[in-house]
């Protein structure tokens, strides 16, 4: 794909260099429109079935 891709290689490189030098860098860092669009649908999927296992999946501890 070089110099086919959507992104830009060198805005990439930038990016990471930027994150590198953060105090506190994200656990996992999410590059390029395509992929922040589907780890935000992952994400919301994900905190839908939390919601629809809170009732049958909480208060399940020891008494």
């Amino acid at each position: 794909m070089n110099g086919q891709q959507e992104g830009d290689p060198a805005k990439l490189a930038d990016a990471l260099l930027k994150v590198a030098d953060l105090d506190r860098p994200p656990l996992r860092f999410v590059a390029g429109n395509d992929c922040l669009t589907a780890v935000e649908a992952k994400a919301k999927e994900l905190l839908a079935q939390v919601d629809a296992s809170g009732p049958l999946g909480s208060g399940l501890a020891h008494a």
